[in-house]
């Protein structure tokens, strides 16, 4: 509670433009495991607190440690300094667990912290990574953080070499993109059918041609993909599509 009262007096003087005594707080953090996935032995684990603030830079990293933990869920506490933080920034919690170069857990989800409203105590959930995208036909659900509700929502498929196919659920478009393990770069001309539609599916389908070529990474997640910025905001959510 202490802590707690010390972050908000602080902030609070940020925000007055008086001078507020710079100090390192805590930010407690819960961790939860993914339903199926499985913590390793001896796990480490690995949490940011980062600055994204602006969408069309890289996150800022705040504060970053790593814990030794063997099992979930668990709470920690991430120090960082009350004179990095702006009130007016928006802040995330992330996290990950590897084995060497492999990614084995990590968060998906933007998880909000310290401003704008984000929890005190943010709960934040490690999810399993599977490697690779191609040959699955993948559906989006969520675009620029909406949730789709529509028929016949877009759907995006990648070959081994990069090369993908979009349906927009009226035009289709093709290209090939450069990837590495969980980076990706469309190019800035997708090539693709001009049929007209109606407005809310040709909309729909811009939207989906300015978030692909937005994205510059991806993450996998069991039969979920998400598409993230250089931010590392998620650009789209989507789902192996059913057969």
């Amino acid at each position: 509670m202490k802590k707690t009262l010390t972050r908000s007096l602080a902030l609070a003087a940020l925000i007055a433009g008086g001078p507020a005594m710079a100090e390192t707080v805590e930010l407690p953090v819960v961790v939860h495991l993914q339903e199926g996935a499985t913590l390793p032995s001896d796990t480490l684990l690995q949490v940011e607190l980062l600055d994204v603030s602006r969408a069309d830079a890289p996150s800022t990293t705040i504060s970053a440690r790593e814990f030794r933990i063997d099992s979930l869920p668990a709470e920690i506490r991430l120090p960082y300094d009350t004179d990095a933080i702006d009130p007016r920034m928006r802040y995330v919690v992330a996290a990950k667990v590897a084995e060497g170069d492999t990614l084995l857990l990590r968060t998906t989800t933007s998880y909000p912290a310290l401003t704008q409203d984000a929890p005190e105590r943010p709960e934040i959930v490690l999810e399993a990574m599977t490697s690779g995208i191609s040959g699955v036909e993948w559906q989006a659900f969520e675009l620029g953080g909406r949730m789709l509700v529509v028929e016949d929502a877009p759907t995006i498929a990648f070959t081994q070499e990069g090369g993908f196919a979009m349906y927009g659920g009226c035009n289709r478009f093709v290209g090939t993109a450069e990837m590495s393990a969980g980076k990706i770069t469309f190019p800035d001309a997708i090539a693709g059918t001009r049929r007209m539609c109606p407005e809310p599916r040709m909309q729909l389908e811009q939207d989906m041609v300015e978030a692909v070529k937005a994205s510059t990474g991806y993450v996998r997640y069991g039969k979920n993909l998400s598409l993230t910025n250089a931010a590392g905001v998620v650009t789209m959510r989507l789902t192996e599509r059913p057969e």
